[in-house]
């Protein structure tokens, strides 16, 4: 975001112990790279090696978003200028080393297992936008369970109130699957709405709030209406003829 180098980076994940976990998983010789050849955003890399050979064990892309007051009036929201947010639109941690299991099958395009770095990285994240005086960190989560992840481990919210209240409703409408599964038959156009239609993924920011303001916002009495609307009007069913037809993660996994 046109302030932070690879050492500074390599400083603030050693700092968050992101470093500490992988040299215990053993990791070695590791390395921060900032990836901007032919991008339109810079990639976060943080690279090591483990028994002679390099893996690329984080990529991330940050960037910056601002969302003007005219927003949030249509919210309800009383927020009169424009909030800053820091911006995750990519992020991916892997153990290129190890395998999947039968209790913890892939997410949709996982090719690994995780590091279990997250919560350290995501440090370094708020760091970030705390310096850079953001009022929060926003993602764009590209799968169900993106946004599922976030929204358990970091209580990231939606901005609109009403997308919050149809995901909460999708959350319990799929209950039955886990999150891997719900994500991939989201997908696979195996999940309905209300209306009979195939339920489509198509997120806007979802926030982890930083700043009195925006904290103070999405704790609103107006911000929970809108959410309590959004949920009481969502219905989703699972479409289990096509979903039969569908290869879920899990079952991939038990193969």
């Amino acid at each position: 975001m046109n302030r932070y180098d690879a050492s500074a980076l390599r400083a603030m994940f050693a700092e968050a112990g992101t470093l500490a976990v992988l040299e215990r998983k053993g990791f070695g010789d590791l390395e921060v790279v900032i990836d901007c050849a032919g991008r339109a955003l810079p990639h976060t890399l943080l690279i090591g090696s483990k028994d002679g050979t390099r893996y690329v064990l984080l990529d991330a892309i940050l960037g910056e978003a601002v969302i003007g007051p005219e927003f949030f009036a249509s919210q309800g929201m009383a927020i009169e200028r424009p909030i800053a947010l820091a911006v995750v639109y990519w992020l991916r941690e892997e153990d290129p080393t190890a395998a999947f299991s039968p209790g913890r099958p892939a997410l949709p395009l996982q090719h690994h297992p995780g590091l279990g770095v997250l919560r350290s990285a995501f440090r370094v994240v708020v760091r970030m936008a705390g310096e850079l005086g953001k009022d929060g960190v926003a993602s764009i989560p590209k799968f169900f369970h993106d946004a599922v992840i976030f929204f358990r481990s970091r209580l990231f919210l939606f901005l609109d109130g009403d997308e919050q209240g149809r995901f909460e409703a999708m959350l319990r409408d799929l209950q039955s699957l886990g999150i891997g599964d719900a994500s991939m038959a989201i997908v696979a156009g195996c999940v309905r709405d209300a209306a009979g239609d195939v339920a489509r993924w198509a997120p806007s920011f979802q926030v982890f709030p930083l700043s009195p303001e925006l904290t103070a916002s999405l704790h609103a009495p107006a911000y929970a209406q809108r959410v309590d609307r959004g949920l009481a009007a969502s219905r989703f069913s699972i479409d289990q003829d096509k979903l039969r037809d569908t290869k879920m993660p899990s079952q991939a996994s038990a193969r």
